[in-house]
């Protein structure tokens, strides 16, 4: 899989794929200053109850464990969702700040993900002393996959 765009398009990223010619569109979560001048509408959703949400959790897991690829702990799996589903630049400071952990958690699951091929260090155009973490084709083929187990055992 050749990893061949990411760009911001009207408040979506979209990246596509050079293998299938999939394109894979992630809305990143507005920041709180954003959501107060451009609320999105909210998108109407089943409700589930308790047990049907740890079950479907419960089942997610299973089949993301019994996948090719590399289970994620549950923090680099944050850490991955929060660089490719939220506004960056993402630096291990800002990531740090975004989920109320320290440096050093940030560092290693970093440090996981980026062995994964999943996100990479690259320096900061705006800041030659910071390193910013960049989304990798890796990473968008392991969430598009994660997405699709969600969306399975969901409808099913």
């Amino acid at each position: 899989m050749r990893f061949l765009d990411s760009v911001a398009n009207q408040g979506q990223i979209f990246m596509a794929d050079g293998a299938d010619n999939t394109v894979v569109f992630l809305a990143p979560v507005p920041s709180a200053s954003r959501q107060a001048s451009k609320a999105p509408l909210p998108l109407a959703r089943p409700k589930i109850n308790l047990s049907e949400g740890l079950d479907l959790w419960r089942q997610v897991t299973v089949k993301s464990v019994r996948a090719s690829e590399p289970d994620l702990s549950t923090r680099q799996m944050a850490v991955l969702m929060t660089i490719y589903l939220s506004e960056g630049p993402h630096t291990v400071r800002s990531l740090a700040k975004h989920l109320e952990v320290t440096k050093a958690v940030i560092s290693r699951a970093i440090d996981r993900l980026t062995h994964h091929g999943y996100v990479e260090r690259a320096p900061d155009h705006r800041d030659k002393r910071s390193v910013v973490m960049c989304r990798t084709s890796g990473g968008i083929h392991y969430l598009r996959n994660f997405a699709r187990i969600i969306q399975t055992e969901f409808t099913a």
